[in-house]
């Protein structure tokens, strides 16, 4: 599946920094993919963040199916972890969030110390936290982009006079089991060069096939008929002209096709991941 060694020393770095930034920390607002919330939550978060007033944000919501999702927030309750869903693109998730965190300041906000509520957004790369940080403030304050790893620093941004938020770049871990990797390298976690993106794109093609929602692969790619992902792949080759020089289909390249217009949201809303029965 990887291609060499993929968590890289800044990220056991993160891991330390965080540790510390915890220690004065009043509220972690934990970001989560919706499409799969089970692997895009880092298993190291677990221990560092206990004691702490903890949400669980599923963001990317309009991306998911929305049945799905439901489901997910029903097993969080039953879990008794909080959690709510979001997406950046639809101001009623942004209101919600915002009357939560409008609570929290009132509830948590230290009452000795004269000071603003401290907040922090943790999760993995290309979860969207610094696009969610933008839109608070609606400036680009920090960098954004369809890539891991784009937030390379820390910074504190003010979001009210009683509320700070300090940004920190995603964090992976450095054991991801098989299972995950293949959600993860889907959405866009994980660096594309370190993978191979032909197993990626069969895998995702594939969960497409078993929900039986091939027709929003049809919407995408018109004229797709296939009744396996090896062979949608190869149609979907074919359709956008890439060949190579014998004439056969240039796999490699149908598959950056399909993972780029997933990640771009392109394919339609589907859920990756079922929360556990």
């Amino acid at each position: 599946m990887t291609k060499g060694q993929w968590y890289p020393g800044s990220m056991a770095r993160a891991i330390n920094v965080l540790r510390q930034d915890l220690k004065i920390i009043d509220l972690v607002v934990e970001l989560l993919d919706a499409r799969i919330p089970i692997s895009s939550r880092n298993p190291a978060f677990k221990g560092l963040l206990e004691g702490k007033k903890h949400l669980l944000l599923l963001h990317k919501a309009d991306r998911a199916e929305e049945e799905v999702t439901e489901r997910w927030l029903s097993y969080f309750k039953d879990m008794e972890q909080e959690a709510m869903s979001f997406s950046v693109h639809h101001k009623s998730y942004l209101k919600r969030l915002l009357q939560y965190l409008k609570k929290q300041e009132h509830n948590l906000r230290p009452t000795r110390i004269k000071r603003p509520l401290r907040m922090i957004f943790v999760g993995i790369p290309n979860v969207g936290k610094s696009t969610l940080i933008n839109y608070f403030v609606h400036k680009a304050v920090t960098r954004t982009g369809n890539r891991p790893g784009v937030t390379k620093g820390r910074q504190w941004i003010r979001i009210t006079p009683g509320l700070e938020l300090l940004d920190t770049p995603g964090i992976l871990w450095p054991r991801i089991t098989e299972k995950s990797t293949w959600p993860l390298a889907a959405v866009g976690a994980m660096p594309p060069s370190r993978l191979d993106q032909q197993e990626i794109a069969l895998w995702l093609l594939e969960i497409y096939l078993q929900k039986g929602r091939e027709e929003l692969l049809v919407e995408r790619y018109s004229g797709l008929k296939a009744d396996s992902a090896e062979k949608m792949l190869t149609c979907i080759a074919e359709l956008h002209g890439c060949l190579q020089a014998a004439g056969q289909a240039d796999l490699e390249r149908a598959s950056g096709i399909v993972l780029r217009d997933f990640q771009a949201g392109l394919l339609g809303r589907i859920t990756l991941e079922e929360p556990p029965e």
